[in-house]
């Protein structure tokens, strides 16, 4: 648990945000092989998820907008893809699905395109502001994720909340006010974890599956 925090406060120092935070530690415990793809890739490539992930998977980038890089390829989820049935071994999915209106195409898209024995990788926020990209349509639950990827028959289905807590997720939404003040932000997160500590004593369902800040996902096809 503390060791978490320590990862926390480090990536805190570093920019990040609580809910990137926790999303950039579960990808450092994967390891990935083989011709892949991320959705919504960033421009600046350095910021994009797949970086953080371990092993010799080779990514193609994706985005819905045009980039000017090569190695990007424009594609809208909300549209068949023009792109073979199994061509991936990896697909990630990463702070996308909030801001798709319709999600009846996505998910039969990528179970198509992910090669058998492949891995369907991908997260979304939960208690987190309002961030268009441009817009921000919905947020989802384990419930929702379990439902969803019940319906094929997926050889294996990891749902994880990310958080810790109340006051952890609350932190969590003041953060962003509080990027001006280095040192005073990772002492109320310290405290916030704390707290969220104390409190996770006397209730016996785990605080992060009441409070989470997002979700993270590993598929198994």
């Amino acid at each position: 648990m503390f060791k978490k925090l320590l990862n926390l406060i480090f990536l805190s120092f570093k920019g990040y945000s609580l809910l990137r935070s926790y999303q950039l530690n579960e990808c450092k415990n994967i390891e990935l092989s083989g011709y892949s793809i991320e959705f919504g890739a960033y421009e600046e490539k350095k910021k994009n998820f797949h970086n953080f992930f371990k092993g010799s998977a080779k990514f193609v980038l994706s985005n819905v907008h045009n980039r000017k890089e090569k190695s990007y390829i424009k594609l809208d989820l909300t549209k068949k893809l023009k792109i073979k049935k199994s061509s991936f071994q990896n697909v990630l999915l990463m702070n996308v699905l909030e801001h798709l209106p319709n999600l009846n195409n996505v998910f039969e898209e990528i179970d198509r395109i992910l090669k058998n024995k492949g891995n369907f990788i991908g997260s979304t926020p939960f208690l987190y502001q309002i961030h268009g990209a441009p817009f921000d349509y919905q947020r989802f639950t384990k419930d929702f994720f379990y439902k969803t990827f019940s319906k094929k028959k997926y050889k294996s289905i990891i749902i994880k909340p990310l958080g810790f807590g109340p006051m952890v997720a609350s932190y969590g939404l003041v953060q962003t006010y509080l990027r001006y003040f280095p040192i005073i932000k990772e002492i109320l997160l310290i405290l916030c974890y704390f707290i969220d500590f104390i409190i996770q004593i006397f209730v016996k369902t785990k605080l992060e599956e009441i409070y989470p800040v997002g979700y993270f996902f590993i598929i198994k096809k």
